[in-house]
């Protein structure tokens, strides 16, 4: 009878709190992922691009020349490699495809890492700052 009804409602009570602090602890790490929402994301570029535009002529300037190097060493990089393979480039000429394609975006990690500015993520987000009026 009651006891076991006691037990019971002891139970559920139990299980609901264990719930809510998992559904919290969910939400959390929702919460703290590297992947953001559309609005977060288009808040993000319109933020880069009014800082770019506020940067002094000639840092953006210089940003841009070394991005254009990482760009041109990364070809070079890309095509020295894949072009010298030789026998394999004749047997397998897939392989030589993958291992310029595997190479090339080394560029796109350099600039990354150095904050270099490239002419397409400019005309992205600077233009998204003027329709935001930043």
């Amino acid at each position: 009878g009651t006891a076991d009804e006691d037990q019971v409602q002891q139970l559920r009570t139990q299980y609901q709190a264990e719930l809510e602090q998992l559904q919290k602890a969910v939400a959390k790490a929702g919460q703290a992922g590297m992947v953001r929402q559309p609005a977060e994301t288009y808040t993000a570029l319109v933020e880069k691009g009014a800082a770019n535009a506020k940067k002094p002529l000639m840092k953006t300037l210089h940003q841009s020349i070394v991005s254009g190097c990482y760009v041109g060493f990364a070809g070079l990089l890309s095509l020295a490699i894949s072009g010298n393979l030789g026998v394999v480039a004749t047997v397998a000429p897939g392989v030589q495809k993958m291992v310029f394609a595997a190479l090339f975006p080394v560029n796109l990690l350099l600039i990354l890492n150095t904050g270099g500015q490239l002419f397409t993520g400019n005309t992205a987000t600077v233009p998204m700052a003027v329709f935001e009026g930043k």
